[in-house]
């Protein structure tokens, strides 16, 4: 699922702030930029993320600041900057100011650290989990929105198919008055063998109980999936592409209901887009 969170924590020599989105996807796949070397924590990072989401693209931005100007910069790489980039402009004869020299400079001259200090990683976990806390919360209102248009869907698919149940009856009818209109054409009984025969063998072929029955399943499957606490994102897309099966092969079947046929594996289609938005 969509969502965003921000959480920020700081001590007395650093301000650090967490940014977090995260859009859908079917496994989780983990994105972390900073402006500071994260390289020793970044597993212990991921390992937090994990435990908090179980799929979506996670695009995660900590920002650091040091509070004091003497661990923000290299002081002594910024002097040999300006002397380096003053010396070239003369070179080539180009007219730069000062303060232009000094905003190129400038990010070439913060302080890269090997290794982030206990408080520094304490604080930068503290933000982390904040966000995390503040995506979690963003991602349940949409869950919630979501969980109420896959009710509504399932709903409709659920009437349009009673509608399917309710018409089958009338076309098998429809089928056996075809086939004796036929027969009384060619002055053969209703009673005929062959008549008998063929009204039979066109309604084996057009027999859709096993397909209604397993339809049925899934539904309630779905149902239950949707009510329940476990993970429902992909075991609500492999009930679904069970169901769009079923509706398939009934259709096939039954030609005649082909309106009702199409309503619904549009529904569930739609039902699989939403299913890659849930976790």
């Amino acid at each position: 699922m969509t969502g965003y969170g921000k959480g920020e924590s700081e001590n007395e020599k650093f301000k650090v702030t967490t940014f977090i989105r995260s859009v859908n996807g079917k496994v989780l796949d983990i994105s972390l930029r900073s402006n500071m070397n994260l390289i020793g924590i970044e597993p212990n990072l991921k390992k937090r993320i994990k435990d908090y989401l179980k799929r979506g693209n996670v695009n995660v931005v900590v920002e650091i600041k040091p509070k004091t100007t003497d661990y923000a910069l290299d002081t002594t790489r910024l002097r040999e900057s300006i002397k380096t980039l003053k010396s070239l402009t003369k070179e080539l004869d180009l007219h730069v100011s000062d303060d232009a020299i000094l905003n190129i400079v400038w990010r070439y001259a913060e302080r890269l650290e090997e290794e982030l200090d206990p408080e520094l990683e304490k604080i930068v976990e503290a933000s982390l989990d904040e966000a995390l806390m503040d995506l979690v919360k963003s991602r349940k209102e949409e869950g919630e929105n979501l969980k109420r248009d896959i009710e509504q869907r399932l709903s409709k698919i659920q009437m349009l198919f009673e509608k399917i149940l309710e018409t089958k009856d009338k076309v098998y009818e429809n089928i056996k008055s075809k086939v004796l209109e036929k027969a009384q054409g060619l002055n053969l009984s209703d009673r005929d063998p062959l008549v008998l025969n063929e009204i039979t063998f066109l309604l084996s072929k057009m027999d859709i109980e096993e397909e209604i029955t397993r339809f049925k399943s899934h539904i309630s499957k779905a149902w239950n999936l949707i009510n329940s606490d476990e993970e429902v994102g992909k075991k609500l897309d492999f009930i679904l592409q069970e169901m769009h099966r079923e509706i398939n092969t009934l259709g096939n079947k039954l030609p005649d209901l082909s309106e009702y046929v199409v309503e619904i594996k549009t529904e569930i289609d739609r039902l699989k887009q939403q299913a890659a938005n849930v976790e």
